[in-house]
């Protein structure tokens, strides 16, 4: 009976090895950067912790086991989050160190998706297939939020913000590609809705869009990296609304190589083709547009379309 709570398919086998590669990279770097430093155990079990709960979740053959590996995976995201608050050797300094509500309010933003995977259980058990429709809501919402994507898409760069570069591995590598799991997972179920299908796509579109143009505004590598992360996730939701199970998986594996690569390897501040492009004086199509518009845009993007400090007023740590 034990057993029966597990599966094993392709898509787990592609989840593991992301979760093996990327969990790997995350404890090199934490080897290198944290090693010697009282964080160094608490990491190590953090760890730990989160890929029991990573292997739980993605081996799950029902909501049961994949709800329990949820809930440690979101318990081990939150302690990584505060994993260097009273880390004291890091050259940061203790003024400019950020405060522990931060990563409480990214953290209760995270968790919020817990609800619809837990109402999704209910709604399985006792409405049946008739009402397929609204679980297949339920499972989107939790994917939206686990993935960072509308409408509560802003908790993926406060956490890689206030979090070593490790555990932001960790966070934009795996955290957020579980929201794709569980579309992926569940695709069976509502394959045949065309409306989820449409809201998936029209979701990821969105996102994907809003995510692109935020990420150029931003000055922390951390927070592109996220942003970045965020709109890739986006474009993967269109692949799988349109049944490319297989090209978002390699999205999936692509992706998160690509955010470990640039949490590992931050771009220069000034590129080496900068001079050049100055000296060739192109026009973007950005520079095309009129400058109120311009401004206005940048102003939405720089202050994140204003989700981030809406959810602000609810969430007081």
């Amino acid at each position: 009976m034990f057993w029966s709570d597990f599966h094993f398919d392709g898509l787990t086998l592609s989840y593991l090895t992301i979760g093996l590669a990327m969990t790997m990279l995350a404890v090199w770097n934490g080897r290198k950067t944290l090693r010697g430093h009282k964080q160094w155990p608490r990491f190590i079990i953090t760890v730990l912790f989160f890929c029991a709960g990573y292997g739980l979740a993605i081996l799950s053959g029902g909501l049961k086991m994949l709800l329990l590996g949820w809930e440690i995976m979101g318990i081990a995201s939150f302690l990584l989050i505060i994993l260097h608050r009273d880390f004291k050797d890091s050259g940061v300094p203790t003024p400019g160190r950020p405060t522990f509500g931060i990563p409480a309010k990214a953290f209760f933003i995270y968790r919020l998706g817990d609800v619809g995977l837990l109402l999704a259980m209910w709604a399985s058990h006792h409405l049946g297939r008739e009402n397929a429709a609204v679980v297949s809501l339920l499972v989107l919402v939790t994917a939206s939020m686990q993935s960072s994507q509308l409408p509560f898409c802003s908790w993926l760069p406060q956490a890689l913000q206030n979090t070593t570069t490790a555990g932001a591995i960790v966070l934009a590598t795996l955290t957020v590609q579980m929201g794709v799991f569980l579309l992926l997972r569940s695709y069976p179920f509502w394959e045949h809705q065309l409306s989820i299908r449409m809201l998936i796509g029209v979701l990821g579109f969105v996102a994907a869009a809003m995510a692109a143009g935020a990420a150029r505004v931003q000055s922390s590598v951390k927070r592109r990296v996220a942003y970045v992360s965020m709109a890739h996730t986006g474009l993967i939701f269109i692949e799988v609304a349109a049944g490319f199970k297989s090209l978002a998986l390699i999205h999936v594996a692509a992706n998160a190589f690509l955010g470990a690569y640039r949490l590992l390897v931050p771009p220069a501040l000034v590129p080496a083709s900068a001079g050049k492009s100055a000296h060739l004086n192109k026009r973007t199509w950005e520079d095309r547009l009129p400058k109120k518009l311009k401004y206005t845009i940048y102003m939405f993007y720089t202050k994140e379309w204003g989700l981030y400090a809406r959810l602000s007023k609810y969430l007081r740590p």
